[in-house]
């Protein structure tokens, strides 16, 4: 299966030159080894990325969701990652669902500590969803650029956002889907601002040359 059209990230190690396609950059070069950090967008080639099997490695096109801020908390440090699989599940008790990819330093602060925080972007915090989506808390502290507080789950609640739903894990129905884990969680607060409009992965990606360009 392939796309006509899709929006494709290549990042390129600007140490050795080598490229590499995918939503984020790899942890290391496999050219030269240097960090996710020495990486930087570049121009998108004509054709899009594709798994030997043939399917694009990215994602879907067509699925505008929301764009938001997962974040969670272990050993008294916190971390966030920018994630546009979350949905509502249930009512009663409400419950929501997070795809996360296992290579995210996320991932593995949320399976530990079994507690989630989702905060929702206004559509004028590209730049913000930016920060948290494409630098990793393996290498950087992201909340030396914005302000959290702890909710009640010990959870990152990030400010200035729409809202947000502080979560805790529940195990027993999370599931393992191969690449990523779909956390299932039950909000136990949550506060939403019904004012603003809510950014879209679209319209993040429709201006992403102005998050970052390659110099």
């Amino acid at each position: 299966m392939t796309y006509k059209y899709y929006p494709v990230y290549v990042w390129q190690c600007t140490v050795c030159g080598q490229k590499f396609h995918g939503k984020n950059p790899p942890f290391h070069c496999p050219n030269c080894s240097s960090e996710t950090n020495r990486h930087i967008l570049v121009p998108p080639e004509n054709s899009p990325a594709a798994t030997p099997d043939g399917q694009n490695s990215i994602g879907l096109p067509g699925l505008n969701n929301l764009l938001y801020l997962v974040g969670s908390v272990q050993d008294g440090r916190a971390n966030a990652m920018c994630c546009s699989s979350v949905t509502q599940v249930t009512y009663g008790p409400a419950r929501v669902a997070v795809a996360v990819n296992k290579n995210n330093f996320t991932h593995d602060y949320i399976k530990v500590s079994g507690v989630l925080s989702i905060s929702l972007l206004n559509k004028n915090q590209g730049a913000m969803a930016h920060h948290f989506g494409r630098n990793s808390g393996r290498q950087i502290n992201k909340f030396e650029a914005y302000s959290q507080r702890s909710g009640k789950t010990g959870s990152p609640i990030i400010e200035g956002c729409l809202g947000y739903f502080d979560c805790r894990v529940n195990h027993t129905l999370t599931t393992d889907l191969d690449s990523h884990t779909l956390f299932i969680a039950e909000i136990v607060d949550a506060d939403i601002k019904f004012e603003g409009s809510p950014l879209t992965y679209w319209e993040y990606l429709k201006h992403l040359s102005n998050y970052s360009s390659p110099t």
